[in-house]
């Protein structure tokens, strides 16, 4: 057979059933012979898969087809495999979404449109088959494997197919003709089972045609923007259809339709509902079409008016906040760039629509398609496929679609077909209308071109993996595959299936690189460290390298990152050698973090000897030697005081030994920790070492620890103390035998009296810890240092340490024994241990002198100022009698808050605390300048005093004092600062006396002596003085301190930045031909009119500037008086309610044909002759109140009589009368001139009043 030949489209559609064969093979020459199988992926003929094996394929990587067991079947495309959209090559595409063209449809439709007429194609959609419709009215289904399966020719003149749609199990086929029909075709045999003329509304077309999840029950949208429900009924074997109109198009033009669709296997709460979503140009709406018809949600949809909205429904997975998890349908909904999700669920009975996300995108929209529960594919006005990733609301890959020809359906929403009936707003927002040619389809979108079918599919993981690896790209490759392994932690059977992808990823690499294994080698050993395949690490990849530094490297970055704890022998040999050349430090870092079975001992302890790691010595002689001992005996002989990094590590070993805790990591097995405590205490105290000398003093070890930092060793001892084998009488013993040997060891021949000192303070906390037993001998060695006079070269930290000794010691009545507190009171004092005096004056309750312990105590005056403030109030404490005394002292340490004792405390002892500091003029200046800054109120002569003495210390701040205080007299303060010669406050206290001759002396000398940089600014002062003055001054004399200033500004070039200004500010206060006068005859300023024009037009500019701001602020004004007269006519015009039909004083009814007044807003009414009884009996209750009290009782506000709601004094004084109503209220408007004349304020009533 060399042909494949079909029957023609013709006799297809001239057959009543249509034909499986495809039309695509007619135009196809294809030799059998030449294909090769392995090339083109052909099965053997046995293994052909069979159609329902197809329309069951399941998307392994869509989690909500796994939750809700979706069988997605998958049409298999002819592939023009990952080529992209363009034509000319440009661009490619990403490793997410693959691209083909569907060759066989694309090839029917070409065919179709040339040789029967068919036309372009408009309209698709894909389910378990494919539906194309084109402009002709004909229809298309093929199979999966593309195959025609039979065509459809409209004979009745109904235009463009516009819209088609298959139920859920794909059994039926609903189109949608461009002038109103409705078909209902069977999917198997192509036979039309009905034909609805009339479903729509007459003369439109049909733009939307969606199955719902009832089997019977369909939606249909016209170009009028009505929506009809379509229900199809069988009875006696006829088939009908029956339209119901859910949305009247004159309400809003509904351009959207989105059933929601179950699978009936899910068992959701919602399946008993049918549920629409629909959307309008300015809103969209979810309602219910059975049990019945609601409207559950609506909401405002806003965007550009050339933009439709888009609608889709997905079933989705959604976690809780409370980490449950539901299936639930989740819509989004767009329009312009914008796109917005909501979830739709169950909740009390009642269904709730909540509120996801929001994705902003960048450009306006056409579609948008979920693509799994996980993505949507949107495509731009650009045509550009833009993959979004819900959950990070961020953009995946994007897909350039052009060159596909995408269809729009531009022509039925202008209503061509119909004769363009339609407004002008959806004919407009319909330009690029592509609902009907974009279907989605599980994770595949299928975009239809006027003579093409494009697919765009998300690939899986696996074919992302697979896509990568193909082209060579391994590093993304290995990400996405650890990504996957990581994602599936928490599933054991896709946690082994991603383990064996990446196992099989890594046998490709070692056959793909073999001629180069370098290349990506850090992914590949990344993903073998992930899923733990040492085996192949250290096997295959590594007998495969030539060069092997850089995979060292890798395994160095794992292991340093603890991904790795051991590797083979082999590596483990090459790692060592490789940085011991290169950086010992490292490999220090790589022992210790490797397990020492991996290592060649013999090795790796030459190493580290050679290049002194001391820390993975003593790792490798306790882990794997498992001797504790070894490391002291060698080491601590080699400590140097110049580097203490040995020293610190033995330190840090020996407290983790004693402690029970490995080295420099983990713990000792609990079998071991009583000998390793042992054999390291043992080891530190023993008398002599192994090889001793002559020489040698006794307990070598501990004399070099204690030799290399007394402190950090007896804080090692310390820690070992608190173990539970230093508890109990055996314990104490052991303890009190280590101390005597410290005081063997710390002798004043051997050590300093710095180290002496640290030992004695160890001892004296262990005593008061209660660690030690209280023995008097020592103790009275202890406290003799403790109390020493002076101790040379003592630190202040060490000093601190021998006060913190003591203390415990008191505090735990370890001395009670040795001496009375009286004495231990003298010792203190001599040896200057003022927190230990502090103590033992508190004990005594001896107050008075306190105070004096903090002063000394330099380390404790922050804390002094709380003792103060906490027991200010306590007359025994004599607190002001210490402040008083220590006044100067304090004021030396922290004056802020010295004052601010005083302001809170003291302030009615102030004058005798000033006395105080009156002898010492800096410390009184801090004290009254702080007490300002509180602004605490002091006296009119202690405010002169600060001023004086801010006069002398800072003069820069006087002028800044003086304007912030009042609290001075004005000739005295001049006086003081005339004496110091201060000008600026001189100047600001004359113009404050009103004496501004005197100021603009001040002034005018201060910008006489001002230098180039300062002077513009002075000028600008004097020019602000003349402004204030000029306020409180005569023409004559304003005249006379302007002219003198611009007298000498103007022949000043240096300030010609300013003339114009100064010029400006002197026109509002003199006279201006005096002022032009003035500039015309000023020195080096010619007189003719072109040096003063632009000063005369810029005056003239500002007055017309002003004239005309004074006019819109009279206009304004008088808007805002119009604006509350109105108000005030409205409210006076506004009708009165009556809520009560009874006087509230008499309590008789009230539309007896009499007049009434109407009190107020609360609606309450009484005759107009019982206001008169009424104000007469409030004035007599006034009378009687004041007879009683014989006091004026305030004119109260009237009160309703019911409510006590306050009655405006009008009301009664000048009652208001209504016009009188007609027998008829309908007859009141054709008697508004008779109203007019009436008096408002009376209301005659007949009848009561209806209350709307």
């Amino acid at each position: 057979m060399n042909e494949l030949k079909a029957p023609s489209l013709q006799s297809l559609l001239e057959s009543d059933h249509g034909s499986a064969d495809s039309l695509l093979a007619e135009s196809l020459q294809l030799d059998i012979e030449d294909l090769d199988e392995v090339e083109f992926s052909i099965p053997p003929t046995g293994a052909l898969s069979t159609l329902d094996s197809i329309l069951s394929e399941f998307e392994a990587d869509s989690d909500i087809a796994s939750q809700l067991s979706l069988p997605i079947p998958t049409p298999t495309p002819s592939i023009a495999e990952d080529g992209c959209v363009r034509g000319d090559g440009s661009g490619g595409i990403g490793s997410i979404m693959r691209y083909a063209m569907m060759q066989g449809v694309s090839a029917q439709i070409s065919s179709a449109a040339d040789r029967v007429s068919a036309g372009l194609a408009s309209s698709c959609a894909v389910s378990a088959l494919i539906a194309v419709g084109t402009s002709h009215g004909h229809i298309l289904t093929f199979d999966v494997t593309q195959t025609l399966r039979w065509a459809h020719q409209d004979k009745n003149g109904q235009g463009a197919v516009g819209a088609l749609a298959f139920n859920p199990d794909c059994t039926r086929l609903l189109a949608g003709y461009a002038r109103g029909l409705v078909v209902m075709f069977d999917t198997q045999s192509g036979d039309a089972l009905r034909n609805v003329y009339d479903a729509i509304t007459p003369n439109t077309g049909v733009l939307h045609v969606k199955w719902t999840s009832r089997s019977a029950l369909a939606v249909c949208a016209d170009s009028g923007g009505s929506v009809w429900s379509l229900s199809f009924t069988r009875k006696l074997g006829i088939r009908g259809c029956s339209s119901r109109c859910l949305f009247s198009g004159a309400r809003g033009e509904v351009c959207a339709v989105e059933p929601l669709i179950i699978n009936a296997s899910s068992h959701h709460d919602l399946d008993q509902y049918c549920i629409v979503a629909l959307a309008t140009l300015s809103k969209y709406f979810i309602v219910t079409i059975r049990p019945r018809l609601k409207v559950i949600k609506y909401h405002a949809l806003q965007g550009p008016a050339d933009c439709l909205p888009l609608l889709a429904w997905q079933m989705v997975l959604i976690q809780a906040a409370d980490t449950t998890r539901t299936v639930d349908p989740v819509i989004v909904v767009g329009r312009g760039n914008q796109l917005f999700f909501h979830q739709l669920f169950m909740t009390n009975g009642r269904i709730t629509l909540l509120y996801l996300r929001h994705v902003q995108m960048q450009a306006n929209l056409l579609s948008a398609h979920w693509l799994g529960p996980k993505c949507v594919g949107c495509i731009d006005t650009s045509e550009i496929l833009h993959l979004i990733d819900v959950r990070s609301s961020r953009e995946l890959e994007c897909i350039d679609m052009a060159n596909a020809g995408l269809v729009y359906g531009s022509a039925q929403f202008k209503g061509l077909a119909t004769g363009g009936n339609v407004s002008p707003a959806l004919a407009l927002a319909g330009t690029h209308a592509c609902y009907n040619s974009i279907s989605a389809r599980g994770t595949q979108l299928y975009i239809l071109g006027s003579r093409s079918l494009h697919l765009i599919g998300v690939r899986t993981w696996t074919e992302r993996i697979n896509y990568l690896v193909k082209n060579q790209r391994w590093q993304e490759a290995c990400d996405l595959a650890l990504d996957g392994y990581r994602a599936a932690a928490d599933r054991p059977k896709r946690k082994a299936q991603a383990k064996e992808r990446i196992i099989a990823l890594f046998q490709e690499y070692i056959a793909t690189s073999a001629r180069a294994p370098d290349y990506c080698l850090g992914a590949i050993v990344k993903c073998l460290i992930t899923i733990g395949q040492m085996d192949l690490l250290c096997s295959e990849l590594w007998e495969r390298l030539e060069n092997t530094s850089l995979f060292l490297q890798h395994i160095t970055e794992h292991i340093e990152q603890e991904h790795i704890r051991s590797i083979s022998p082999v590596i483990s040999q090459a790692l060592v050698d490789y940085w011991q050349q290169l950086s010992p430090a490292k490999l220090e870092e790589i022992i210790l973090k490797l397990d020492w079975m991996c290592l060649d001992l013999n090795q790796v302890l030459k190493a580290v000897k050679r290049h002194k790691l001391y820390r993975a010595q003593i790792y490798l002689n306790t882990k794997a030697l498992n001797d504790y001992t070894i490391s002291l005996t060698e080491l601590i002989p080699l400590i140097d005081a110049e580097q203490p990094d040995l020293g610190n590590c033995l330190l840090v070993y020996i407290s983790s030994c004693l402690a029970g805790r490995g080295y420099p990591s983990g713990e000792i097995d609990i079998e071991s920790v009583q000998n390793v405590k042992h054999d390291v205490l043992r080891c530190l105290t023993s008398l002599h070492s192994a090889n001793s000398e002559q020489e040698e003093l006794p307990y070598p070890y501990l004399r070099a620890l204690l030799k290399f930092d007394t402190r950090e060793t007896l804080n090692v001892i310390s820690l070992a103390f608190q173990e539970k084998e230093f508890s109990g009488e055996l314990g104490f013993s052991q303890r009190k035998r280590i101390i005597n040997i410290l005081l063997e060891i710390m002798t004043p021949e051997n050590a300093t009296w710095a180290e002496i000192g640290c030992l004695l303070n160890f001892i004296a906390q262990q005593i008061s810890q209660q660690c030690l037993p209280c023995d008097t001998q020592l103790l009275q060695k202890v406290l003799n240092y403790l109390a020493e006079d002076e101790i040379a070269n003592e630190s202040a930290r060490q000093h601190s340490e021998r006060e913190t000794a003591w203390h415990e010691l008191l505090v735990n009545n370890c001395l009670e024994n040795i001496s009375n507190d009286e004495e231990q009171l003298v010792l203190a004092n001599k040896a200057r241990c003022y927190y230990v005096e502090e103590y033992l004056l508190e004990k005594l309750r001896r107050f008075d002198t306190i105070l004096e312990c903090y002063l000394n105590n330099s380390l404790r005056h922050e804390t002094m100022f709380v003792y103060m403030e906490r027991h200010v109030k306590t007359p025994e404490r004599k607190i002001y009698t210490q402040f008083k005394t220590h006044l100067k002292s304090l004021l030396n340490i922290n004056a802020k808050e010295v004052a601010r004792i005083v302001h809170f405390h003291f302030m009615d002892e102030l004058s005798d605390l000033l006395s105080v500091a009156s002898d010492d003029e800096k410390s009184l200046f801090i004290f009254l300048e702080n007490l300002h800054r509180r602004r605490a109120n002091i006296s009119q002569e202690q405010c002169e005093q600060l001023l004086e003495l801010l006069c002398k210390n800072k003069p820069d701040q006087v002028t800044e004092f003086l304007e912030t205080t009042e609290n001075y007299s004005t000739e005295t303060a001049l006086n003081i600062v005339n004496r110091y010669e201060l000008k600026m406050a001189a100047l600001y206290l004359y113009e404050k006396q009103q004496n501004y001759q005197q100021a603009f002396d001040i002034s005018m000398e201060l910008f006489a002596c001002a230098n180039s940089a300062d002077v513009e600014a002075r000028a600008q002062d004097v020019c602000s003085l003349c402004e204030r003055a000029s306020a409180h001054l005569g023409l004559k004399e304003r005249e006379k301190y302007w002219f003198t200033l611009i007298q000498v500004v103007l022949p000043r070039e240096d300030l010609k930045s300013i003339t114009k200004s100064m010029l400006h500010q002197a026109s509002q206060f003199v006279d201006l031909t005096n002022l032009v006068q003035l500039v015309m005859n000023t020195h080096n300023v010619s007189g003719n009119f072109g040096d003063i024009k632009i000063l005369l037009m810029s005056m003239l500019m500002n007055s017309r500037l002003e004239t005309e701001a004074l006019g819109n602020a009279l206009k304004v004004i008088g808007h805002d008086l119009h604006t509350k007269f109105a108000k005030r006519r409205k409210e006076a015009c506004r009708g009165l309610w009556v809520t009560m039909m009874r006087c509230v004083f008499c309590n008789q009814r009230l539309y007896n044909q009499t007049n009434i007044l109407i009190l107020g807003a609360c609606g309450h009414a009484m005759h107009e002759q019982c206001a008169d009884d009424f104000e007469q009996k409030i004035l007599s209750n006034k009378n009687e109140l004041n007879n009683v009290s014989n006091d004026d009782v305030d004119d109260d506000p009237y009160k309703c009589p019911r409510c006590q709601i306050t009655i405006k004094p009008n009301v009664l004084c000048n009652p208001v009368t209504l016009s009188k109503p007609s027998q008829n209220m309908s007859n009141v408007k054709n008697n508004e001139d008779m109203m007019r004349k009436n008096e408002i304020g009376v209301l005659k009533l007949k009848a009561p009043p209806k209350k709307f």
